[in-house]
C-alpha cells in the first residue's frame, strides 16, 4: 500500500514513522519550508551573541516509562532530560500561591479550602460514569474532584494549556482524564501509567520533528496539496505545486480548517464538521532578565482567569531547558490573549512588563524581548466537539482518514499515543 500524508507537523511525521516501521511506503507533503508545525525551536542568541533559543510551541512533553512517547524517543535516539520538580504557582487574589506538582500534595496547598481537600480525597470512591454522552470539562472535574478543584485550580491550569475558559470546553479537550476514569478513578489511572516527568530533547522540542524527518523517506517540504480526486480504481489522485501523485490512501494530517478546504468538493459532510471546530491564537512574549530567585528555579506561574485579563501566565524556559539561555540570564515566556478578553494595555511590551512586575515585584527590566503570534495554534474542543469529529470521520470516503491533534488531543503526548493506537487498529483490521 502506498500512502500520501498531507501535513508535516508532529501528527503527520509520527504517522509516517509508525507506518514506515510496518513496512508501508509513505510520502509526506508539508506546505511550509520546515516540518514540525508549531513544534519548532528558533535560535535566539543574547546581545553578546551567546547561543540560546526559544520555543514556538510546547516547552516540553510529559513522559512516563515505557509509554508511547518514551518508546518514540528511544527509537529516534533522542537525548532527553528532565528539569525535575521546580516550584510553581497560581496567581489569585493578587498573590502567587504555591501549587505542588503531585496531585496528592495538593492537600497541602493554600489554593484549596479544607472542604475542597476533603472532597478531593473522596475521588477514588466516586462511581465511574460512561463516556457517553459528552460531558463538559468543568462538569467532569466537579463530578470527580469537587467544585473546589473545578473553580479554584482547573481554570488556571486549562488557561495555561489550552488558552481557553474551562467552562466552555468538552472533557475531550483533556482526553487523559477520560482514560484515567476507566481505571476506576483518576488517582488510580495516574498511578497505573507510572509517574510522568516533563522531558525536553537536547536542543529543544524542535529536535523531535527534525529527527523524525531525518529518519523518514519521502518527506517533501514547500509542497501544498491543492486538490484531491478519487479514481474509479479506488485509488487517489493528489496534485499541488506542479506535482501529481496517485496513491492507495491519503491521510490528512492537517488542522481541521485546512482539511475542510480540501474536503469541500469531495466530502461536504466532513468539510462542514471540520470547519465547525474552533482554534485559538495566542501571543507569546519571550524575555530575558537578570536571574531572580526563586523564580529562576521554577516552572513558572499561571494566573487564575479572569483575574489576569488576558495575561495567562509565565513559564521559565531557562529552568525547563537550561540551554535555552546563557546561564547568567533568566528567560521568561508569557502567554497572552487566547480565547479570553484581553486588556488593551497588554498589547504593548511595557504593559506586559508592568503586569509581570505586579506578580513578581523584584523582577528587573528585560534585557531582550521577542514576540511571536501563534495564530490558530491550539484546537479548542468546545461542547459538541465529539459530534464534529464523529461526523467528519463518518463522511470521509474510503481510502482517506484525518489525523490531527484536534482528533487525538492538543498535546504532543496525546498525538503520539493517539497515532500509535490508530496505526495498531489499522493493522488489526
Amino acid at each position: 500500500m502506498t500512502t500520501l500524508i498531507l501535513g508535516g507537523g508532529v501528527s503527520g511525521l509520527v504517522t509516517a514513522w509508525q507506518l514506515q516501521k510496518r513496512g508501508e511506503v509513505t510520502e509526506l507533503w508539508e506546505a511550509q519550508d520546515t516540518v514540525g508545525g508549531w513544534v519548532h525551536t528558533l535560535p535566539w542568541p543574547d546581545l553578546e551573541g551567546r547561543p540560546g533559543y526559544l520555543e514556538r510551541g510546547p516547552q516540553g512533553v510529559l513522559v512516563a516509562p515505557d509509554s508511547a512517547v518514551d518508546r518514540l524517543f528511544k527509537e529516534l535516539d533522542l537525548e532527553v532530560r528532565s528539569p525535575g520538580h521546580g516550584a510553581r504557582w497560581v496567581g489569585k487574589n493578587g498573590a502567587l500561591i504555591p501549587v505542588p506538582a503531585a496531585p496528592v500534595a495538593l492537600l497541602l496547598s493554600k489554593l484549596l479550602s479544607f472542604s475542597a481537600k476533603l472532597r478531593m480525597m473522596m475521588e477514588p470512591f466516586i462511581p465511574v460514569r460512561s463516556a457517553e454522552p459528552e460531558e463538559g470539562l468543568s462538569e467532569f472535574v466537579t463530578r470527580r474532584l469537587g467544585r473546589g478543584v473545578a473553580e479554584d485550580l482547573l481554570p488556571a491550569m486549562v488557561a495555561g494549556i489550552l488558552a481557553a475558559p474551562a467552562e466552555s470546553l468538552s472533557v475531550d479537550a483533556l482526553p487523559k482524564l477520560l482514560y484515567w476514569e476507566t481505571k476506576g478513578s483518576l488517582f488510580q489511572g495516574m498511578r497505573s501509567g507510572g509517574a510522568s516527568s516533563l522531558m525536553v530533547p537536547k536542543g529543544g522540542m524542535g529536535m523531535l520533528p527534525k529527527r523524525l524527518a531525518e529518519r523518514l523517506s519521502g518527506v517533501r517540504t514547500g509542497l501544498r496539496a491543492e486538490g484531491l480526486e478519487r479514481l474509479e480504481s479506488g485509488r487517489w489522485r493528489v496534485w499541488g505545486g506542479g506535482e501529481l501523485r496517485e496513491v492507495d490512501r491519503v491521510l490528512l494530517a492537517l488542522p481541521a480548517y485546512e482539511a475542510s478546504v480540501l474536503l469541500g468538493p469531495i466530502a461536504p459532510q466532513s468539510a462542514e464538521a471540520l470547519a465547525a471546530i474552533p482554534y485559538t491564537s495566542v501571543r507569546l512574549r519571550h524575555s530575558r532578565h537578570a536571574r531572580l530567585a526563586p523564580l529562576d528555579d521554577s516552572f513558572g506561574f499561571l494566573v487564575h482567569p479572569p483575574e489576569g485579563h488576558g495575561f495567562l501566565g509565565a513559564l521559565v524556559p531557562s529552568w525547563i531547558d537550561p540551554d535555552s539561555a546563557p546561564s547568567d540570564l533568566m528567560q521568561l515566556r508569557v502567554f497572552l490573549g487566547g480565547a479570553f478578553e484581553t486588556d488593551a494595555a497588554l498589547s504593548e511590551s511595557a504593559g506586559v512588563q508592568k503586569v509581570l512586575k505586579s506578580w513578581v515585584p523584584k523582577l528587573g527590566e528585560p534585557l531582550q524581548v521577542r514576540e511571536e503570534l501563534a495564530d490558530r495554534a491550539i484546537p479548542r474542543p468546545e461542547m459538541g466537539h465529539r459530534g464534529h469529529v464523529k461526523a467528519a470521520l463518518a463522511g470521509l470516503p474510503q481510502g482517506m482518514d484525518w489525523i490531527s491533534n484536534a482528533r487525538f488531543g492538543p498535546g504532543v503526548r496525546d498525538v503520539v499515543e493517539g497515532v500509535e493506537a490508530w496505526v495498531d487498529h489499522q493493522g488489526a483490521n
